[in-house]
């Protein structure tokens, strides 16, 4: 760089000026780094808990409908469940986090929710069944978001990490380098420009005392 960069006070002014960018957008880097790691590490607990949650209900979920299966027989059960009429709804936003888009998943959940099924040929067990699964069609949706914003954000960690690494190892090394280069290019010229004007009023000095 320095061989395509002439030194003067000019170039110096605006080289430590663009360090002082880079090093400001660096430390900015940085802060949306630390931010977002928070956030991810938040939402991987999230996660972790949530699908601890979601895996007790399916377990109590499938007990239930097993009992009942074995109670009535799986084909009558079966039957009965296929005219069932609720239907899982969900809806799918996003929000921003340090310029990070991250998904908002959530279960259309009603107030109150009844088994639809006729209750002629089903036990009770059924109907524990129906309560638990509906417990992880909510959860379903949170573990959606927790993983959905953990993958998003674990992507734009790396891209910032990518981006802090080019400032702090190649671009600020790069102009703190330049800076020195010139300030000692403008302190020889200066050393130079000293003498020169030290040598010319010695010879001044020289011929007046001769000419006197």
């Amino acid at each position: 760089m320095a061989e395509n960069i002439n030194a003067t006070k000019i170039n110096l002014i605006q080289t430590k000026k663009t360090l002082n960018l880079a090093e400001s957008g660096r430390d900015v880097l940085e802060r949306k780094r630390d931010i977002l790691l928070r956030e991810l590490r938040n939402n991987i607990f999230d996660a972790e808990h949530t699908r601890t949650e979601l895996l007790e209900a399916l377990d109590k979920a499938y007990q239930s409908l097993h009992k009942a299966n074995m109670a009535k027989g799986s084909q009558t059960i079966a039957n009965a469940l296929l005219g069932s009429t609720n239907e899982a709804e969900y809806r799918v936003d996003y929000r921003s986090i340090m310029g990070v888009p991250v998904p908002l998943v959530s279960f259309n959940e009603k107030t109150t929710v009844k088994p639809d099924y006729g209750f002629a040929d089903t036990t009770s067990d059924l109907d524990g069944a129906f309560k638990q699964f509906y417990v992880v069609l909510k959860l379903l949706s949170d573990l959606a978001r927790a993983e959905g914003t953990i993958f998003q954000i674990a992507n734009d960690v790396r891209r910032t990490q990518r981006r802090v690494n080019a400032l702090n190892h190649v671009l600020i090394p790069r102009y703190r380098n330049l800076a020195k280069w010139i300030d000692m290019v403008l302190e020889e010229k200066d050393r130079e420009e000293f003498i020169r004007t030290k040598h010319v009023k010695n010879v001044i000095q020289k011929h007046q005392k001769e000419f006197f």
